[in-house]
């Protein structure tokens, strides 16, 4: 267990100086950064709009910019694949341009972007779903990357209860197999009984969201079997993708969270806040704290203390600013109730 790693927690009124901060607090923790000979910052881009859901440009400029005061050229890459922009037909490098990435190439040395949208070469990872055990497909180029770092938000979530650094690595499944970790879908492309969801074409309930108010969508899950067994799912689900996209540092820019109907459909929150930790599970495990949740109230953070021993979100060094000063209760999500049944 990682339990000598430190977590750090900043809060200002600079995105960029926030992370930097929280950074060259743990900087200790990091020296495996100047060993690296080929990094990756695996930003949140869950979605075409709003744009508080997605990682902002920033975030990423002050992580490249901590790294290359202790690594002037080692390569770095910016991967995504973005779901959304799958369920409307269109490629992650839309979403590069709609949210400015591309200045990271122009603005920094030895920096490039790339998205696994179009990924033959996998890794399969094992999951539970309602029509029974199978797996979802993440792309084999992780194995490319010696350092591996998750920049991501704090939110509220419509399956997970919330998500962070280690939920954000979700982002290297190929695209067409990202919804099966919910645990309600059998897949399309791979060997398992199809559900009613599989038989809709890709991105129905993606667009259900943005033309139904939130409340049906969510009493209409209510309804629905499936979800309810899914939410007991997921999390193991987590566990297992977690196993193979291991990050080794987590950065969270909390500078504008979300609450309710997140990940996507939520309300923004101003915390102004920045959590970093080369434990994945201590830094997620602050950030639930700080958006008003206990860590093993989220069932795949329990899983990856208690039952793989992969890190510990006790507050056993922590450094920065004070927790009990900036946390705050967010809204849950509408269906946060049954979510909280995955221990049933």
């Amino acid at each position: 267990m990682t339990d000598k790693k430190k977590v750090s927690l900043i809060h200002g009124d600079n995105r960029k100086d926030n992370i930097k901060k929280c950074l060259t607090l743990i900087q200790q923790d990091l020296q495996p950064i100047k060993k690296a000979k080929n990094i990756l910052i695996k930003p949140n881009l869950v979605a075409l709009k709003p744009d508080f859901a997605n990682t902002n440009v920033e975030a990423i400029e002050a992580v490249i910019e901590f790294i290359r005061a202790v690594s002037p050229d080692t390569p770095i890459t910016v991967g995504e694949s973005s779901a959304s922009a799958f369920y409307k037909g269109l490629p992650t490098t839309k979403v590069f341009k709609d949210y400015d990435y591309y200045r990271l190439v122009k603005k920094y040395s030895n920096v490039s972007l790339t998205d696994f949208d179009k990924d033959n070469d996998v890794i399969n990872s094992p999951i539970h779903s309602v029509v029974g055990d199978t797996h979802l497909r993440i792309s084999k180029r992780i194995q490319e990357f010696d350092y591996k770092i998750s920049l991501s938000i704090p939110k509220t979530h419509n399956f997970a209860i919330a998500t962070f650094g280690i939920k954000n690595m979700a982002g290297l499944v190929l695209r067409q197999d990202m919804a099966m970790i919910h645990g309600m879908k059998g897949g399309i492309e791979v060997d398992a009984p199809k559900t009613l969801l599989d038989r809709l074409p890709p991105g129905t309930v993606s667009k259900a969201r943005r033309k139904l108010p939130p409340w049906l969508i969510n009493f209409l899950f209510r309804q629905y079997p499936a979800y309810r067994k899914s939410v007991k799912m997921i999390h193991r689900n987590i566990v297992e993708l977690a196993k193979r996209t291991w990050p080794d540092l987590v950065v969270l820019d909390g500078f504008i969270c979300m609450e309710n109907n997140g990940p996507v459909d939520g309300t923004p929150v101003d915390m102004k806040i920045a959590i970093a930790s080369a434990d994945p599970v201590k830094a997620d495990g602050v950030a639930a704290r700080a958006i008003g949740f206990e860590p093993e109230e989220i069932g795949y953070l329990y899983y990856l203390q208690n039952d793989e021993k992969m890190g510990e979100y006790s507050l056993d060094g922590l450094v920065g600013d004070d927790l009990n000063q900036i946390k705050r209760k967010f809204k849950r999500h509408g269906t946060y109730d049954i979510q909280c049944q995955w221990q049933e």
